[in-house]
């Protein structure tokens, strides 16, 4: 099927999309590398725009304020009109923020041209009010920051590597990995929390080894059932919760990948591919690895999703949503026509049709 057909809403930014993020109430939000910022809401009409200092890296939303990172600052904003209420500047570039136990929590990092390296990175504790809790200053960079159950953890890279529990303040407890290689990316989903390193392992917080890929894990996704663990290469392997395989897909470079909605009861891959110039977005029925719809878009750099929607934000400023009832009810109707042999096979397929009109 064809993915654009099936979009909700189709909207641009009129700059690089660099973040994108859809709310538990469906409003939905796409910032910029220029620093702009869009909030519509949960019917698709725009509700502000605003500008902030520079590229939106990341975003944390909360009941009154929307927090974000932005070039050097963090940036807090009025949920319902964009109005700005305070701005900090950190020492290097905001890298990540969220909002953690009613206060912010953020990561910035400082780029070093002439050694091609990060030099320092910072730890960084704030009120709601934007008031400075605590700073935690260290060598290596925290490539990722997830939350599982009532813990925070930052994946680290060198030299310590592992990870830090960042839940509460300094000094932190820090986890050493199970080999030398830095961590990469991280995925939480419920009780579940996973790690990706340089060398292809797949480990667990307490240092459990699930799986070893064929290269260094680029992004890493907790579905309902397992994980999809992607490689730099574009090796895309779909295991089980304990690291068994059950489906594998290689090609070009992965971009971005998701797990948002379902179908048929069961969870589906959202995969955009590097394609020369653009992406080619795939919808992945999660547990078989079989192809439900695909389209061909400007290079796919950011996605969300949640069970209601999926949104991607796109480097020619294209932001794409698709609503669950809408994108289930494409599917269906271009499910493919199996022919009937039987009266068997007849009145099964006749109770599949009564099932999905239900």
């Amino acid at each position: 099927m064809d993915l654009k057909g099936a979009a909700w809403m189709v909207r641009s930014l009129d700059q690089s999309v660099s973040m994108v993020h859809l709310a538990d109430s469906n409003d939905f939000f796409a910032g910029g590398w220029d620093g702009r910022l869009a909030c519509w809401d949960a019917e698709g009409t725009s509700l502000w725009t605003v500008q902030t200092p520079d590229r939106i890296s990341a975003m944390a939303l909360g009941e009154t304020l929307v927090v974000v990172a932005s070039g050097l600052h963090v940036v807090a904003l009025d949920r319902a009109t964009g109005e700005q209420r305070w701005s900090v500047a950190l020492e290097g570039s905001a890298d990540d923020v969220r909002w953690w136990q009613g206060d912010i929590i953020a990561v910035s990092s400082v780029y070093d041209i002439e050694h091609n390296d990060f030099i320092e990175s910072a730890l960084w504790r704030f009120t709601a009010e934007g008031e400075p809790v605590w700073v935690e200053r260290m060598d290596e960079r925290p490539w990722v920051v997830i939350e599982r159950d009532d813990t925070l953890l930052a994946g680290l890279g060198r030299p310590r590597c592992g990870h830090l529990d960042i839940s509460a303040s300094p000094p932190f407890n820090h986890v050493k990995p199970p080999s030398s290689s830095p961590i990469t990316t991280g995925s939480a989903r419920e009780a579940t929390a996973l790690f990706g390193q340089t060398d292809g392992l797949i480990v667990q917080p307490d240092g459990t080894i699930l799986s070893t890929e064929t290269g260094s894990i680029e992004h890493l996704t907790c579905m309902v059932k397992g994980y999809v663990a992607t490689t730099d290469d574009g090796h895309a392997v779909g295991r089980t919760d304990d690291g068994t395989a059950c489906w594998e897909s290689k090609g070009a470079p992965v971009s971005a990948q998701m797990e948002a909605m379902e179908h048929e009861g069961t969870s589906l891959l959202w995969m955009a591919r590097d394609d020369g110039l653009g992406s080619q977005l795939v919808v992945w029925s999660s547990n078989q690895s079989t192809s439900l719809a695909s389209a061909s878009y400007g290079r796919v750099r950011v996605m969300h999703g949640t069970q209601q929607r999926a949104a991607i934000g796109c480097e020619d400023g294209t932001v794409v949503v698709w609503e669950r009832a809408m994108l289930q009810r494409r599917l269906d109707a271009e499910s493919p026509v199996v022919e009937v042999q039987d009266e068997r096979a007849s009145a099964l397929q006749a109770k599949l049709r009564a099932l999905r009109q239900a």
